[in-house]
């Protein structure tokens, strides 16, 4: 629950970047959820925010993207078990 909760977050982080807003930004994160899906691990994730910054000409190195990753990924579990 809180991997997906951490995807849509870093989603909607990601779509801000990318100068996506409103419910398009809903349908970005989505993507990334999804994207999470496609094998064991982070990776997936990581390459699709990869590959959607390289193509829309965003500035972000690998370290921050993991960075955000786990930034993320712990505002994630806070919000899942404030709501327990």
């Amino acid at each position: 629950k809180a991997n997906a909760r951490r995807n849509k977050l870093l989603g909607l982080w990601a779509a801000g970047l990318m100068g996506i807003a409103g419910p398009e930004a809903d349908e970005y994160a989505k993507s990334v959820i999804k994207a999470d899906f496609e094998e064991p691990g982070d990776d997936d994730v990581f390459r699709k925010l990869r590959d959607d910054f390289v193509a829309k000409g965003v500035e972000q190195s690998d370290h921050q993207i993991r960075r955000s990753m786990d930034e993320l990924m712990e505002k994630a579990i806070e919000q899942v078990q404030s709501e327990a």
